[in-house]
């Protein structure tokens, strides 16, 4: 179905009413726009780029008018998509008995500016934007800073998912032939069947295809890539897959969270004291985990509930921690 397509200038001045220019859209972006910080990641470091003010509001428009008509695998990508979570992810293996898991080195370095051209360019004819092949280059400079996706960026988590678009279409192509479930969220790949030795085919394929698509750019971390089996822990983006085929939270999580439930009641004193940042960091860590957990497994909410009482656990759900 065809799309009504307008001139860049006329959807930028659609959205912003005069509030910013077109001509400063238009400029030049320059280290005063970005905000370069590093956090560490195990034992390596990446480098975290926060745009100004400016550049976010032009990353608002880019994802309005672009970045969201870019296609997605939705069968197989579950990652950066409204109303989808991991657990989504998780729930198409819980049949299976076998699986491998892996992830890709460097994600969004790996994804360089040429593959965000390559991703936009095959997408055009989706895209609103009448005149964006004029304005291209610029647009690139706008998403990628060091000739990359930047970490940091909102526009980045959408193009991830779109520059693999048909890596996954053939991928998810080749599994169903092997009678093996893919899923990928972002940078994370599971794999899973009945048969181990469908999973193992899957894998090879995987290599390969990843290779041939994008010419050596993006490779697995072979560090972090492994095989499961049921009777053995099946743990899959953090979730624990059960014998049953019940999705829970990882024991590690659960002693955690029980534990600063029950310093909060008992101890307070104690539970402020948990994380050298003081209280008010740790009471936004008991919720970011509890608000986990409610996307995860429900069963074990209404444990906590019983356990430590309705009042406090709703509390760490509902409160807005800063």
């Amino acid at each position: 179905m065809s799309i009504a397509k307008k001139p860049l200038k006329t959807l930028f001045e659609a959205m912003f009413h005069g509030k910013r220019t077109y001509a400063d859209f238009m400029r030049e972006v320059s280290e005063d726009d970005l905000g370069r910080t590093h956090i560490r990641q195990g034992a390596k470091r990446r480098e975290l780029v926060s745009p100004g003010d400016r550049l976010r509001a032009y990353h608002s428009f880019l994802r309005l008018f672009l970045i969201d008509f870019l296609p997605v695998h939705e069968g197989t990508v579950f990652s950066y998509r409204k109303g989808v979570s991991a657990r989504a992810a998780v729930e198409q293996h819980a049949l299976s008995r076998h699986f491998f898991v892996t992830d890709i080195e460097s994600f969004f370095p790996s994804l360089s500016r040429d593959i965000v051209r390559g991703t936009i360019t095959d997408a055009m004819a989706e895209i609103p934007i009448s005149d964006l092949p004029d304005h291209l280059e610029h647009v690139l400079d706008l998403l990628c800073v060091d000739d990359a996706l930047p970490i940091g960026f909102s526009t980045s988590p959408g193009l991830s998912n779109a520059a693999l678009y048909a890596f996954d279409v053939a991928f998810h192509a080749c599994c169903q032939q092997l009678g093996v479930i893919y899923t990928r969220y972002a940078d994370d790949i599971v794999l899973s069947s009945g048969e181990c030795a469908a999973v193992e085919s899957g894998e090879e394929v995987l290599n390969d295809l990843l290779d041939r698509m994008f010419s050596g750019k993006l490779r697995l971390h072979r560090g972090k890539s492994k095989y499961l089996h049921v009777g053995g822990k099946i743990k899959l983006l953090g979730m624990v897959l059960l014998p049953n085929g019940t999705i829970s939270v990882d024991t590690s999580v659960k002693d955690e969270i029980e534990t600063m439930l029950h310093l909060y009641l008992r101890d307070r004193e104690r539970f402020n004291t948990m994380l050298e940042a003081g209280p008010a960091k740790t009471e936004a860590r008991l919720a970011g985990l509890l608000n986990y957990v409610n996307t995860v497994d429900q069963s074990y909410l209404e444990k906590l509930r019983r356990k430590y009482g309705a009042a406090a656990v709703d509390m760490f759900l509902h409160r807005s921690f800063g």
